[in-house]
């Protein structure tokens, strides 16, 4: 234990005169205390009052000594810890508890070294770049936020134990988890309206982990570095100044879980800290890789809890409800009054990022109205041995309690890649039994990266720039991207997690609003089917915004679809996602208005040892893909604006492809040019209607939505027909542009056609083409309406 008695006779008189303040501001405490009681009395309030005031200065004295009781343990621990090795067990360096964990002097010498100039990059990076985010995020009155003081002290983190992983890791990444110990003398003051704030005393203490990868064989040999806390870290600090206010029990707590929250937000999984260190290497991939698994885990029920509500017989009950973490995640179950044997038979399911050093972690809580709530106990499961078992039933016995038992059933699911064990995936959720169910279990997860937007409308009022933001919206879950200040090009590379039950009925809808005047800035929605077609389940592409006063906004994003399967995948172990980056094409560069579909890297291929080849075609496609982006496929090619083509019509753009493995011929509605006006305002109500001939019945008709008051509209919309491959030969496309009117309207009904020829078409490859509309009466009613050679493209 740490000696803090000292022998006043030698103390400097800087360190008197601190002495003489501290006593001069006891003393005057004590005779306001006094006084006020005085008050009290004189103007006739109860004693009890004044009972009532003592009790909360003692317990708020007795926290706060608590606390510093704490924080002077875990400074002595981090400046000598062989010197109070037994002061407290529990924040003993991991390297004690663990023979697989290894001590690291060396490292924390050179942190030693290094701190005072760590600490100076860490201040300008606060206030370069983080103090600017933050003003960004809060409103208008609250925009005085400054960063007053940033001092990180002179006590640098220790690192009390290494691991590094050498089995089930990939082979080009090296693991290493971290026991990261800071327990700091840092002050770190903010200002906000002319009021000071901040906090002292931080402390950190949590499992780091740090992967390197990719290893590359140039230097300097490691390719990146991803650096994040397993599970969320344990924080605690002092509050300084007018802060000061909030540390007392109940608000400090809540305090100390925002800022618990924030950090998660941040560093915590599947939050990460990119840093590349190589050129070539994808930042955005190192930061979002693709998950490793899905944990689902059934919490059944518990038994031989603690009685927390006692009455005066001495007999009791609780109120019991479990909280999970995994990660940053939690979940919580419902409440069962009145039992020592809840049955909560509740199902979660949790996207896991690394299944080797996460942990399942509980909670079993008591609920009690307007109190706190009773702890009944906790434990933790690694997620690591369900993976490798697939599945784990069993009663968990509750730990830091006498009694507690909770059973759960948790079920591994991998990340498949293959469409065709997607029937399967969707019969098993459908068998599994529905009671506890809040929500349908998943089938699939799709893991979407917004990069960026382009060419969003200015504000209608003095063309003011936007502050615009994503929405996503799948699968029930809703989520949003971060707003971008004063642009029309934002930049957002932020990665979301969707479990869904059926990708063939369900949609990803994404809107971009402007955060300034809460108006929408465009909107589109992509069919998740669409997904279950391209190689290996994946889209990335700009995809076109839906928006009245620009239609040349696009927001480009990576869409991947992968089935939910408890099969493990071959050489799990082996592979790891590409991290390099696209080459860049030698032919033209497209332009903002040209949208590029892509088939990028297979995400299980890996990293190439000598110079890029082209691999062999992928054993699910009858496309080559390289598996390092540079399959482009182009899906406009605008053509003459002053052409509505050879009837004066208009013209219409289709992709059709055909799917041998589903037997699905799948047609991409984009967009038409130049249509011809059919009501009194020159303008017209288009939509699309499909036929695939030699069917013609209300059966087989398809049709895309009405796009209003327009001559150039972009529909953007995907239809499927269940169709023979040795059919296609015999069939057409009848594919009409009409015009939305009333059932007495005088505005013209149909705006042109054109009759497609399958036969006519390699359908192996998706092709996408320009297409003459004709009058629906016409005699010719053949494929010869196409538009010339030099203004289509076949995709390759």
């Amino acid at each position: 234990m740490p000696a803090h008695v000292e022998d006043k006779s030698h103390q400097k008189p800087e360190e008197q005169r601190n002495t003489l303040l501290h006593l001069l501001v006891l003393y005057f405490k004590l005779v306001g205390l006094l006084l006020g009681v005085w008050v009290l009395g004189y103007v006739g309030f109860s004693a009890s009052w004044v009972f009532i005031g003592l009790f909360i200065y003692m317990f708020n004295d007795r926290f706060k000594k608590k606390k510093q009781f704490q924080i002077e343990i875990a400074q002595a621990l981090a400046k000598d810890e062989k010197k109070v090795i037994q002061a407290r067990v529990e924040d003993l360096p991991s390297w004690v508890f663990f023979p697989d964990v290894e001590r690291a002097e060396w490292v924390n010498k050179i942190l030693e070294q290094m701190w005072p100039y760590i600490g100076e990059l860490t201040k300008n990076i606060l206030v370069e770049k983080v103090q600017p985010q933050i003003i960004a995020n809060l409103p208008n009155s609250l925009k005085s936020f400054r960063f007053v003081k940033i001092d990180l002290g002179d006590i640098p983190p220790r690192i009390g134990g290494v691991k590094a992983y050498i089995a089930n890791v990939k082979r080009d990444e090296i693991v290493i988890d971290v026991d990261l110990i800071y327990a700091s003398d840092a002050d770190i003051k903010i200002s906000l309206k002319g009021l000071n704030a901040g906090i002292k005393d931080l402390q950190i203490r949590g499992d780091l982990r740090v992967i390197l990868r990719p290893l590359i064989p140039v230097p300097p040999l490691i390719g990146g570095v991803t650096v994040f806390f397993l599970t969320n870290p344990r924080v605690d600090f002092n509050l300084t100044d007018i802060a000061n206010a909030l540390d007392i029990p109940g608000l400090s707590d809540t305090l100390r879980s925002i800022v618990q929250d924030q950090i998660a937000a941040f560093l915590v999984l599947p939050n990460r800290i990119p840093i590349s260190l190589a050129e070539n290497i994808s930042l955005s991939k190192l930061k979002h890789p693709m998950p490793q698994g899905v944990l689902r885990m059934h919490v059944i029920e518990a038994k031989d809890l603690r009685k927390a509500d006692i009455n005066v017989f001495g007999k009791g009950k609780s109120d019991p409800y479990a909280v999970l973490h995994v990660g940053a995640l939690t979940f919580k179950t419902k409440v069962i009054p009145n039992t020592l044997s809840p049955m909560w038979n509740q199902f979660f399911e949790a996207v896991i990022d690394q299944r080797s050093g996460q942990i399942l972690q509980f909670e079993v809580m008591d609920e009690d109205q307007g109190t706190e709530d009773d702890f009944l106990g906790r434990g933790t499961v690694e997620i690591e041995s369900v993976a490798d078992r697939g599945m784990l039933d069993s009663w968990i016995p509750l730990d830091e309690v006498k009694t507690g038992l909770v059973h759960f059933r948790l079920s591994w699911l991998h990340l498949s890649a293959d469409p065709s064990k997607l029937a399967e995936s969707i019969r098993q959720v459908r068998a599994a039994p529905t009671a506890g169910l809040s929500a349908p279990l998943s089938s699939c997860l799709v893991v979407v990266t917004v990069d960026s937007a382009s060419g969003l409308p200015k504000s209608r009022k003095g063309l003011e720039e936007p502050n615009p933001y994503a929405v996503l919206n799948c699968g029930g879950k809703q989520v949003q991207t971060r707003i971008v200040e004063g642009t029309i090009d934002p930049r957002w590379e932020e990665s979301f997690n969707f479990l869904i039950n059926d990708p063939n009925l369900q949609n990803l809808d994404v809107e971009v609003k402007d955060k300034k005047s809460g108006r929408r800035l465009g909107t589109m929605m992509l069919p998740l089917k669409l997904l279950l077609s391209e190689t290996n389940m994946t889209q990335e592409q700009p995809y076109h915004l839906h928006c009245d006063s620009d239609p040349d906004a696009q927001i480009t994003m990576r869409v991947v679809l992968r089935v939910l399967t408890s099969e493990t995948p071959p050489d799990f172990h082996e592979t790891t996602e590409n991290l390099l980056k696209p080459p860049t094409p030698s032919t033209s560069t497209p332009t903002k208005s040209e949208p590029i579909e892509s088939t990028y890297d297979v995400v299980d291929a890996p990293i190439p040892e000598e110079p890029i080849k082209m691999p062999e075609p992928d054993a699910h496609s009858n496309n080559v893909d390289t598996g390092m982006e540079i399959r482009k496929r182009k899906l406009e090619k605008e053509p003459s604006i002053s052409s509505a083509g050879i009837a004066g019509l208009g013209k219409i753009q289709v992709t059709i492809r055909y799917s041998p493995q589903r037997n699905r011929l799948i047609v991409v509605v984009h967009k038409c040019v130049n249509l011809m006006p059919c009501d009194s305002d020159h303008l017209a109500d288009p939509y699309v209607r499909i036929y695939l001939l030699p069917e013609k019945n209300t059966l087989g008709k398809q049709k895309t939505k009405v796009i209003k008051n327009n001559l150039n509209p972009i529909f953007d919309e995907t239809f499927e027909f269940a169709v023979n491959q040795q059919d296609l030969d015999t069939r057409t496309l009848d594919i009409s542009v009409k015009n939305s009117v009333g059932m007495f309207s005088k505005s013209r009904r149909n705006i042109g056609s054109v009759f497609i020829d399958l036969m006519k078409f390699d359908l192996s490859k998706a092709v996408t083409e320009w297409f003459d509309l004709q009058s629906e009466d016409r005699d010719d009613k053949s494929v010869d309406s196409i538009v010339p050679d030099k203004d289509k493209e076949t995709i390759i």
